[in-house]
């Protein structure tokens, strides 16, 4: 199933603290700013201030559900599109909640009312709700695609990472390699099937029923030096030929790995 697939994933604190802080910052701009539903007419002395707070609770809101999300993740040990979308609606669910407890209770400083709640979800979520989730979604997603080229240096840098083992799956549930990363080779797409090529005795290679998205997304160490191919930085290559058409080699295997002319400047640098 499509949903089953699995979605990049990034535990650090420090990462999610700064989604939270743009995403608190953004909302206080929205209702401080650009006053939807003329709310910056509620009478209040600190007015500004306050509506600011909606974006503080968000920000707290959206560390307490990634402390709750690490925790599923640390139990499960993997993590899926179908995850992704349930945090971003159930953390949105959530934000809403404490919003309309901000509002009562320290804005307008009156008792909680369910008929206020279901008035405040309505009138005031519904309608703002996507211009907070969609850049949820887009600063979960470029994060950590963005953290973990960080963690492809660190492991091309730190040797102790090598030895670790990795388990590339296909979408058929036979589909399954284990190997240590440093074995892997490079990952060719062909339709709608990739070839992974690994070293053991000598090169061997195994055909799984995936794109190069989804063994990326498994591998995230692994480069791309073209949409057709991703190898491992763990293994020296050369560069042959220029920006206009350069390809790879190794003394480990036969195949020439194509550059496209976008990538050729980062992966020059990288093995020069």
């Amino acid at each position: 199933m499509y949903l089953d697939n699995p979605f990049p994933y990034n535990s650090s604190y420090k990462i999610h603290i700064c989604i939270g802080l743009i995403l608190g910052l953004l909302l206080g701009f929205i209702l401080v700013v650009l006053q939807p539903f003329n709310i910056n007419n509620l009478e209040h002395d600190y007015g500004e201030v306050l509506l600011m707070g909606f974006g503080f609770v968000k920000f707290i809101n959206y560390l307490l559900s990634h402390f709750i999300e690490n925790l599923y993740y640390k139990k499960k040990g993997n993590w899926t599109l179908w995850n992704e979308i349930a945090f971003i609606l159930l953390s949105s669910f959530s934000a809403a909640i404490l919003g309309y407890i901000y509002l009562d209770t320290v804005f307008e400083k009156q008792s909680l009312s369910f008929l206020r709640s279901l008035l405040f979800l309505y009138h005031i979520v519904l309608p703002i709700i996507p211009l907070v989730v969609f850049p949820k979604s887009v600063l979960r997603f470029l994060f950590t695609k963005e953290s973990m080229r960080d963690r492809n240096k660190e492991i091309i840098e730190d040797g102790s990472s090598v030895l670790e083992k990795i388990t590339l799956k296909g979408q058929n549930a036979k589909d399954k390699l284990t190997v240590f990363k440093e074995h892997l080779l490079y990952v060719k797409s062909v339709d709608n099937y990739v070839i992974v090529y690994y070293t053991g005795e000598q090169i061997k290679s195994i055909m799984l029923r995936a794109n190069i998205s989804e063994i990326l997304i498994q591998a995230p160490f692994l480069i791309q030096p073209h949409r057709s191919y991703l190898i491992n930085p763990m293994h020296s290559f050369g560069i042959k030929g220029n920006s206009q058409k350069a390809v790879l080699i190794s003394q480990n295997f036969e195949e020439k790995i194509p550059i496209t002319r976008t990538s050729y400047k980062a992966i020059k640098s990288l093995f020069n």
